[in-house]
């Protein structure tokens, strides 16, 4: 399932603790024929960039396996630096 960025806004959010992860972007991904909204793009301080899940109630609304949320980040990454959003992927009709 290759994961499609639906919409991507750079945020400049500082880390929450020194030596954290600071919030770079916002996002939506389409996996399939489901679409998650406001997903969260964070870089680390050694470079390495991670997708976390927006909170409900306190906690995530959602988890992936290691290989799709890879492909979630690679594509949030393209897209943040200029990459292609869904607009410019054939779609399917439903």
């Amino acid at each position: 399932m290759t994961p499609i960025i639906q919409t991507i806004e750079a945020v400049d959010r500082p880390p929450s603790s020194p030596g954290g992860a600071k919030t770079i972007a916002r996002f939506t991904v389409q996996l399939g024929d489901v679409r998650l909204y406001n997903l969260l793009l964070r870089e680390f301080p050694d470079g390495t960039r991670r997708t976390i899940s927006p909170n409900v109630g306190g906690q995530h609304c959602a988890s992936f396996k290691p290989a799709v949320a890879e492909k979630i980040t690679a594509a949030a990454t393209l897209a943040l630096l200029g990459g292609q959003l869904a607009d410019n992927h054939s779609r399917r009709s439903a």
